[in-house]
């Protein structure tokens, strides 16, 4: 791969357009034009979507070049006030706490400083005054260039306080190196010029400028509570009024940056007198335990106080930050569905997927599918497999690295999955969309999608697009983004919505919106596994971004820290929604079991599903057992699969129509299945590791239909599908989009 981009947004109204970004590792011109997904007759391999150019939409030519990423976060405040009030003699101190570092040394603070002839210079000019720490992990100050190390090593994940002092008139500054409560460990002096403390540039924390404008040498870890006090004062002093705050302060505040204020901002707020606020870059974690965390609070909101740190890492990244390379208008009577900025070159094709959605939802089609844009952004650029993470384990095969994972591998600096941890061994707790994502595309392969076509998530909902397209279904698009910030009012716009193969990630507003619609009237086919699963957060503030905390439970590549399950972009409790009592079974009729990435299977009728009053159902399937071929895993029930439960919620009124057929060793229960580990989680003996087919109607005349399983929809292939899933997902269709009231049962599902 040598062509890369990505667009401003991925979901727009007819009549609206979006922004392009694209790179190339050879500069040159290129090609630019739409393709509508699913139809025609080009495709981008042997078994690829189909895909056609919109000749509404003229080709463009664009000059490519290639553009740097700048990652890592850091926090900035350009200006440390007018110099007639930087104390002469004073001190600046923090708490740092270090994670795993990095291979080069690290910066905590970086002072731009005044030069020799009084003009004013931030750190990327050259004169700078740095608090940092080396390879070895010991804390150093430099003033100018000239270095002075400390002989002790911090140790890793326990906090310090880093003090440095200077004095008008002497010839060094002093760092001290203390224990939070003050005692002091080591004090080293370095050199410095009597004029250099004038500080007339930036301060920067967890990071340094670099001449070329980044930023560079990130510190890996929290910082809390920087504070800049006129001197001279005694370090000790400094921490024990730090730990007591609400006391007189041991010299004059210039700055203190309370980093428990404003905890969903993407600020740091100065309490001193001049407000010297200051901005965070590439959005570091916030509501994290602090030096004073005392064990008593388990939520941030309770005692913002105890989590007033930020962890920095040197891979965050929000916003790659390009420069915008072309913009491309949408007509307004381009049909809602699935389409792509297409980027050609002689040698190379680049697909960069948008879906449409109609301005005015629900006047030309009833039908509606749900793209599940927040779990492709969980997965975006997921590195699961070049880290090592067990993808050959769990799938129980060889995996041979596609050319997007050798694409990743190359450029680290476009950011990681929630699936993914940081260098320094913490989980990724917040993803964007706002940078190549070389997972989101129409011919990505991923080792999740199991063997055959190895299509995961976007790749895998397109050939759901293409088999609306095939049966002349009239439908329209929506995304997660759509839901979240619409809520129920679009949703109630369709009689019929359908969801992706898995829409795994999601807020308390898109739950809601779900559950009110399925109330009634709206009908629902979950066409998915493992779906409503993780609880998300947004922010109006900054849209393309989602939040996830891995509390407490569920199947997850990285735990979350203790007592911080509590999102910072919302102050919701994270986690399974399960563990916040709504688990999917309560109102799908199904929810997670288990999983496997090996190979699917087919299912057969369960008694429910020789009912008469769901006769409608099988209509034209002649088969007691069907489901047994598909493109994901050679199967319709598999790769992440869902079960029916009564003591999990569901209802008794629903029709359990069909089970799998038994999976083997190579699927396991969830682990929030388990109580105690056993030899008897596998596929082979644990009978709740299934996937169940379930119907459910409402009394307001809505109803849900459950397939409880990824690879259904590898079922509705073009070619390797299966024609008896086809036809019942048409009939369920078609019957759900009759208003006419569907059965409601008069006793406990039959097994």
């Amino acid at each position: 791969m040598k062509l890369f981009g990505y667009l401003d947004r991925w979901c727009v109204a007819q009549g609206e357009g979006v922004t392009a970004f694209l790179a190339s590792e050879s500069p040159g011109p290129a090609t630019v034009d739409l393709v509508a997904l699913g139809q025609g007759g080009e495709q981008a391999d042997a078994d690829g979507i189909r895909f056609q150019a919109v000749p509404s939409v003229p080709a463009r030519e664009v000059l490519l070049r290639w553009q740097p990423t700048d990652a890592g976060s850091c926090a900035v405040v350009d200006s440390l006030g007018p110099a007639s009030a930087f104390p002469k003699s004073g001190l600046l101190a923090m708490y740092c706490q270090a994670w795993a570092t990095t291979d080069g040394d690290s910066t905590l603070a970086c002072v731009g400083l005044a030069r020799g002839d009084g003009a004013g210079t931030d750190a990327a000019g050259g004169a700078a005054l740095v608090i940092g720490l080396d390879d070895t992990w010991r804390p150093y100050v430099e003033v100018d260039g000239e270095r002075r190390h400390c002989a002790l090593q911090l140790a890793q994940r326990r906090w310090y306080l880093l003090a440095l002092e200077w004095r008008s008139g002497e010839p060094d500054v002093r760092l001290s190196l203390l224990t939070p409560e003050g005692r002091l460990l080591e004090q080293v002096r370095c050199p410095c010029p009597a004029q250099a403390i004038d500080p007339r540039g930036s301060l920067v924390l967890a990071g340094r400028p670099l001449p070329d404008g980044s930023v560079g040498r990130h510190f890996n870890g929290r910082i809390e509570r920087p504070v800049i006090l006129q001197g001279p004062v005694e370090p000790g002093a400094v921490a024990r009024w730090l730990r007591e705050p609400s006391g007189p302060a041991p010299g004059a505040v210039h700055a203190c940056w309370d980093f428990a204020v404003g905890m969903e901002a993407w600020t740091i707020q100065d309490t001193g007198p001049h407000g010297l606020h200051g901005r965070l870059l590439n959005a570091p974690k916030r509501a994290v335990r602090g030096v004073g965390w005392s064990g008593r609070h388990l939520d941030w909101r309770q005692c913002p106080a105890e989590y007033g740190a930020i962890h920095f890492h040197e891979d965050d990244l929000d916003d790659a930050r390009w420069s915008p390379s072309l913009s491309i208008a949408f007509p307004r009577q381009l049909a809602s569905g699935a389409y792509a900025v297409r980027i050609r070159r002689p040698d190379e094709t680049l697909l960069l997927p948008v879906f449409i959605r109609a301005a005015e939802p629900g006047r030309k089609a009833r039908v509606a599918v749900v793209f599940p844009t927040f779990t492709y952004l969980a997965y975006a650029n997921d590195h699961t497999l070049l880290h090592g993470n067990n993808g050959e384990v769990l799938a129980a095969r060889a995996i041979a690295l596609e050319p997007r994972d050798v694409a990743m591998a190359r450029y680290p600096e476009w950011g990681l999955s929630l699936y993914d941890t940081h260098r320094d061994g913490s989980g990724v707790t917040i993803s964007s969309r706002l940078r190549p994502v070389l997972t989101f595309a129409p011919d990505q392969r991923a080792w999740q999608g199991g063997e055959g076509s190895g299509r995961w998530n976007y790749s895998a909902d397109l050939v759901l697009v293409e088999w609306l397209h095939r049966e002349g279904i009239d439908w329209e698009a929506l995304t997660d983004e759509d839901i979240e910030q619409d809520g129920a009012k679009v949703l109630a716009a369709y009689d019929v919505v359908l969801t992706g193969s898995h829409p795994e990630y999601v807020t308390p507003r898109m739950l809601e919106a779900y559950r009110s619609f399925v109330a009634g009237p709206g009908r629902l086919m979950y066409l998915g596994g493992n779906g409503f699963y993780w609880k998300v957060a947004t922010q109006a503030a900054r849209p393309g971004l989602i939040e996830l905390r891995r509390a407490e439970d569920g199947n997850r590549s990285w735990a979350e820290e203790p007592a911080e399950y509590y999102h910072q972009l919302d102050g919701e409790y994270g986690g399974l929604w399960r563990r916040s009592g709504v688990p999917p079974q309560s109102w799908l009729g199904v929810g997670y079991s288990g999983q496997g990435f090996r190979r699917s299977v087919g299912y057969y009728r369960r008694p429910d599903g020789e009912r008469a009053e769901v006769a409608f159902v099988f209509d034209g399937v002649a088969e007691r057992e069907f489901g047994q071929r598909g493109v994901f895993g050679g199967g319709c029930a598999g790769i992440e699969v869902d079960r029916a439960d009564e003591l999990l919620g569901t209802p008794r009124e629903g029709y359990v129509l069909a089970t799998s057929m038994p999976f083997d060793e190579t699927y396991f229960m969830a682990n929030e299945e388990l109580l105690v580990t056993r030899p008897t989680v596998s596929g082979s003996y644990a009978p709740s590791v299934r996937s169940d087919v379930f119907l459910l109607a409402t009394e307001g005349g809505g109803a849900v239909f459950s397939v409880g399983s990824i690879a259904w929809i590898g079922g509705l292939a073009r070619e390797g599908g299966d024609p008896g899933v086809g036809r019942i997902t048409r009939n369920v269709l078609e019957r759900f989009r009759d208003p006419a009231p569907l059965p409601v049962r008069d006793g406990p599902y039959e097994y």
